[in-house]
């Protein structure tokens, strides 16, 4: 699987595990984690669905920011979510940022 394509997953992971129909996830969150990820976790979801790939950048490393400040209060399975999203971020961050560079080198 490419970068791009992990970290995909990974952020549609996080986004289908606390966005879900019946709001069960989101509404057992502590307060703390679900007043400071929601926001940014629905704009990853927007973009996930509907951005360019610099907007899902963008979304994922607020997202990510955002999560960092209540990851302790997080559950387990959100913050291994979580986790997996942030390693894929920089996985796919560096890998296009490498290739922005040998284009914008390019002649």
């Amino acid at each position: 699987m490419t970068a791009e394509g992990k970290f995909r997953e990974a952020a549609t992971r996080v986004v289908d595990l606390v966005l879900t129909d019946d709001c069960v996830y989101l509404d057992n969150l502590p307060d703390a984690v679900e007043i400071e990820i929601v926001t940014p976790l629905a704009q990853l979801g927007s973009a996930l669905r509907a951005g360019s790939a610099e907007e899902l950048t963008e979304s994922a490393g607020l997202f990510l920011d955002c999560a960092a400040f209540v990851a302790p209060k997080m559950p387990q399975d959100l913050a291994e979510a979580v986790d997996d999203l942030r390693a894929a971020f920089r996985g796919y961050t560096s890998r296009r940022g490498s290739s922005q560079v040998l284009r914008s080198e390019a002649p």
